[in-house]
């Protein structure tokens, strides 16, 4: 069955394919509950896969090629476009906005610490550097983490093939809604109403309760 995990049930790695199998759920415009129903999956995999809980296996994969047309080396690793071919080399244009962040730094501020970084790039002898805590306390503030500029960057590689322009700014949106969705806190409780729905039965002997009305069998 497609369901199979083959992997740990969390780690770093299972973030970003979390992410890229919900943009390509909102790619389709199905529901996450039909989408896994044309893969012949369970609901419940297909939620725990999008929100990174689980890693399908090859069987899963081969069916989102087979079914959507989806590039597994791009829902695995990111590289390339959702669809195959060439997009945004995400860690390139990571290693860019780094460089664009020192050379401000050194240039227009003056900041002694990105002069000594410049000189070291310059010279190919950043490796003697790299275990400076100045340089990595240095590196940690002018360039923070951009979370959101990795999700435009995935979501440009993700539907840059999509030729109808429309099309495209209505799959983006819906892309990125569904992403910060996905990584809405869950209220455990307003979950647990909902899929009791209004009145559960509870066995007591020797008689029988409903909760949300009483009543007694002779």
């Amino acid at each position: 069955m497609p369901d199979q995990v083959s992997s740990q049930n969390s780690s770093a790695g299972l973030e970003g394919f979390a992410a890229r199998l919900t943009n390509v759920i909102a790619h389709t415009g199905l529901s996450q509950a039909e989408f896994a129903r044309r893969l012949g999956v369970s609901a419940g995999f297909m939620s725990d896969a999008a929100r990174g809980l689980k890693r399908p296996g090859a069987e899963f994969l081969h069916s989102v090629r087979t079914v959507f047309g989806v590039s597994i080396d791009w829902l695995l690793t990111g590289d390339g476009t959702m669809h195959g071919g060439s997009g945004i080399d995400l860690n390139l244009l990571r290693t860019i906005r780094l460089q664009i962040a020192v050379a401000r730094a050194a240039i227009i501020d003056a900041d002694p610490v990105a002069k000594v970084l410049l000189l070291l790039i310059r010279d190919g002898r950043l490796n003697e550097a790299v275990a400076d805590p100045d340089l990595q306390a240095f590196l940690s503030r002018i360039a923070p983490a951009d979370p959101d500029g990795d999700l435009a960057a995935e979501l440009y590689n993700g539907h840059l093939w999509t030729k109808d322009s429309s099309e495209q700014l209505r799959n983006l949106l819906a892309a990125a809604v569904a992403h910060f969705e996905a990584r809405k806190p869950l209220d455990k409780m307003a979950a647990l109403v909902r899929s009791a729905g209004p009145t559960i039965q509870i066995n007591v002997s020797p008689s029988q309760r409903n909760a949300g009305r009483d009543y007694y069998e002779g």
